[in-house]
């Protein structure tokens, strides 16, 4: 296993909870905001599921070596 990959793996798991945390919130402040645009929350969701991918890539390649 290679370490290095695991632990930058883990890295971007923390930065998805973290966006995760986020876009909660800004869907709590856009229901009290009704002119705001969801386009904020979907480039965040896309976001967030770009880094879930890369994620399970660095996990995989980890475990390759």
């Amino acid at each position: 296993m290679n370490r290095d990959l695991f632990y930058k793996s883990e890295g971007v798991k923390d930065c998805v909870k973290w966006l995760e945390k986020k876009i909660k919130e800004t869907k709590v402040n856009s229901n009290n905001n009704y002119f705001e645009p969801n386009s904020n929350i979907n480039t965040m969701i896309s976001i967030k599921i770009s880094l879930e991918k890369y994620m399970k890539k660095l996990k995989h390649e980890a475990n390759e070596e």
